[in-house]
């Protein structure tokens, strides 16, 4: 259900709406002025869109980056998968043969 919740970034008021609840809303709240934070101490000079844009900037890069680590893991997954299937036909193959190779024991 979506809720509307006033929130404060970096000093910065605003009202949102969301469908998270007010845990999950707090602790994005908290991480996302914790980064604006440390970015306007790194440098006095930064302003505060400044610093929102950096933080956007960097929470985009870091999700491009986990959305490639994902769909490499994905396709390692799917390789995996296709060779466990070949290897129980090739098991199921070889025990049907067992039966064959009872004398030979």
């Amino acid at each position: 259900m979506r809720q509307k919740y006033t929130i404060r970034v970096a000093d910065i008021e605003m009202n949102v709406i969301s469908e998270e609840s007010p845990e999950a809303v707090e602790a994005l709240v908290s991480i996302v002025d914790r980064k604006m934070r440390e970015i306007c101490e790194s440098s006095k000079r930064c302003s505060k869109t400044e610093a929102a844009l950096l933080c956007a900037l960097d929470y985009c890069s870091e999700k491009i980056r986990v959305q490639r680590r994902i769909k490499t893991l994905e396709s390692k997954l799917a390789l995996a998968e296709a060779t466990a299937e070949e290897l129980e036909m090739e098991n199921e193959e070889l025990r049907k043969q067992i039966p064959g190779l009872g004398g030979i024991l």
